[in-house]
């Protein structure tokens, strides 16, 4: 038996992966939760795939919008000091 890997996925390749369950089937995630209809007459292991792929992409979108306002933060937090160090070199060469 071989050992399990780790798969790392990206939100592209998250999307296309739904996008290819969503053209499979013909319908779109939103119909595919919202019609239980539809899923019950879905192979239980697409059902399971496609719903965990969907929570995968809210996970990352989450993870990728905390990490996008750490980096603002960061980005204005650095700007302010170079303007700050600018003003204090400029003061202290002024005195």
């Amino acid at each position: 038996m071989s050992p399990a890997r780790d798969v790392c996925l990206t939100l592209n390749d998250v999307e296309e992966m739904i996008l290819g369950f969503e053209r499979q089937y013909g319908i779109s995630s939103a119909e595919f939760f919202r019609n239980e209809e539809v899923r019950r007459t879905l192979p239980e292991d697409d059902v399971f795939r496609w719903e965990a792929l969907i929570d995968h992409r809210l996970a990352l979108r989450e993870s990728y919008q905390v990490v996008h306002s750490e980096y603002l933060t960061r980005l204005i937090q650095s700007s302010e000091t170079e303007v700050r160090s600018e003003i204090e070199t400029q003061e202290l060469l002024a005195a």
